[in-house]
């Protein structure tokens, strides 16, 4: 794999310093505000993801710290797999499983109808064999 050109580099590192300034600013206000703080409230205020609050030692830190001096937040966010706390990755995936899991389910009852048909027809078939072997 080709290292990245140093333009890029730089920007990269701009983008993350720029987030994790705008991090630091949420965690402030709601800080002040005395909102509980929450990886997702932080997340949401500040515009960034929760992966990359969680992927930020400091910022970690500093969360974990605010949120156990609150203790009303949870430490594990609760609620279905589309919650907004889980990253975008995540909920993408869990839609397609979802979607893929409806189609299976679809396809299932229509190879059981199918099976029922064919099982239907081989039964008919059986009795005109028996009759036709009987005279």
């Amino acid at each position: 794999m080709t290292p990245l050109p140093e333009h890029l580099r730089q920007a990269t590192r701009a983008r993350t310093q720029e987030a994790e300034k705008r991090a630091r600013t949420a965690l402030t206000e709601l800080a002040k505000a005395e909102k509980p703080i929450s990886f997702t409230a932080v997340a949401r205020q500040a515009g960034v993801s929760t992966d990359f609050l969680y992927r930020s030692p400091e910022l970690r830190t500093q969360i974990e710290r605010h949120r156990a001096k609150g203790g009303s937040v949870p430490a594990v966010p609760a609620g279905p797999p589309d919650d907004s706390s889980t990253s975008a990755a995540v909920r993408a995936l869990s839609a397609r499983l979802t979607r893929q899991q409806e189609a299976h389910r679809e396809e299932v009852a229509r190879l059981c109808q199918a099976l029922e048909i064919a099982q239907g027809e081989n039964l008919d078939l059986r009795r005109r064999l028996a009759r036709y072997e009987a005279d």
